[in-house]
């Protein structure tokens, strides 16, 4: 899917250059709106496929909140997997589900949180979850993007889900010192190779990934 997004890109830039490269009036105009229909197209199938698996996931929480779920079956072991109350388990798979947009005003709230925390909280769980959900939900989401059980501020297993998660095409480091020194973690989070990034300190190894995260979030929201 990807190859094709990148070869529909490529063909819809090469008939803007040359729209505007000395074509005749008319074929300009030709070309244009064919690049204009098939970025339209584009977008409306990314919208109608994420729709889908959305209305997928509702169904997948109902079952799973009913206990239908059959054993044995992907969704059966995906629950036993995560050895959770149903009714829990299911809201957290209708977070999937919602995925409303993310303002930098938003990332900033975390950052506070998160920077202001000595430990991680529910309350930092909830906006990072909510965070989490809006980048998938902007991308062609899976049931592979389901959060695993657990804080993403406090177990280091869940951050660092969330961060190969996001982080695709980017990268992070965490430095930790032995249990007798005196230095806090130390986290850097870049979301492409070349991105540079602000090391980040906190109390605990997740919490310093995550103020890195959020960091560079914010920062790649503001160069937008």
């Amino acid at each position: 899917m990807s190859d094709e997004k990148a070869r529909l890109d490529g063909l819809v830039a090469r008939a803007r250059e040359t729209a505007i490269s000395g074509a005749s009036p008319e074929i300009s105009a030709v070309l244009l709106d064919m690049a204009a229909a098939l970025d339209a197209a584009h977008g409306a199938e990314e919208t109608v496929r994420r729709e889908a698996f959305r209305e997928g996931i509702r169904g997948a929480a109902k079952v799973i909140r009913n206990r239908q779920a059959t054993p044995g079956s992907p969704l059966g072991d995906l629950l036993s997997s995560a050895n959770a109350d149903p009714e829990a388990f299911a809201n957290e798979v209708m977070k999937v589900a919602g995925g409303e947009p993310v303002t930098v005003a938003d990332l900033r709230r975390l950052r506070q949180k998160v920077n202001t925390a000595t430990e991680g909280s529910d309350d930092i769980d909830e906006e990072l979850k909510r965070i989490y959900y809006s980048v998938m939900n902007e991308r062609n989401p899976t049931a592979a993007d389901i959060l695993p059980p657990g804080s993403p501020s406090r177990s280091l297993d869940v951050t660092t889900f969330i961060l190969e998660r996001i982080l695709r095409e980017g990268w992070w480091t965490l430095g930790n010192s032995g249990i007798n020194a005196n230095d806090q973690p130390v986290g850097k989070v870049g979301l492409s190779p070349a991105q540079s990034s602000k090391p980040q300190t906190a109390p605990t190894p997740p919490l310093a990934l995550l103020s890195a995260l959020v960091l560079t979030l914010i920062e790649t929201s503001k160069g937008r």
